[in-house]
């Protein structure tokens, strides 16, 4: 679950200070003819304002916009953002001639919660930079090579693909 940005009961404060407000504006209202007449003007004045059809409209899309994005964050908040990863579960060559299972069953994917590590993706990694290559970005796939450590840049793969990237290159 993700914590929240803001630190606990941090709206304490604008309540507080927005009873007291209103309060104030209460004792005023009540002791002053002139301030009631000056609140009903504004409030008749802006309600006229926001009746009228285009800012009507804008006002109530504005809202509901709003409103949505609050309650998709707050939701986002509470349960996490829901995404998973999925492991890829095709057996290699040798697996499926002592009879793996079959496709179907491979097919249904482990789901993860948390992101797989990457520095232990071998073959993800040269398959990105198989991809470069098959695109003609030999520059890119020697900087992924690159960051291979050396024990895994000693992989026949690795090779292949080093040998193909400088061949580009020329």
């Amino acid at each position: 679950m993700a914590r929240s940005p803001f630190p606990p009961r941090w709206w304490l404060a604008p309540l507080l200070y927005g009873t007291v407000a209103l309060a104030a504006l209460g004792l005023v209202l009540g002791f002053s003819a002139t301030a009631r007449e000056v609140v009903a003007r504004a409030v008749s004045m802006l309600v006229g304002a926001l009746a009228t059809p285009f800012i009507l409209e804008t006002v109530t899309a504005i809202t509901g916009l709003v409103l949505v994005i609050t309650i998709n964050q707050w939701r986002l908040n509470r349960e996490g953002d829901g995404w998973v990863y999925l492991a890829k579960t095709e057996p290699d060559a040798d697996s499926v001639a002592a009879g793996a299972d079959p496709a179907t069953a491979r097919l249904e994917a482990v789901v993860l919660t948390e992101a797989p590590d990457a520095a232990l993706d071998l073959d993800g990694r040269l398959a990105m930079a198989e991809g470069y290559l098959e695109l003609g970005l030999a520059r890119e796939a020697l900087h992924h090579l690159d960051r291979l450590s050396p024990a895994e840049q000693a992989h026949e793969r690795a090779r292949k693909a080093r040998d193909q990237a400088l061949a580009m290159l020329g």
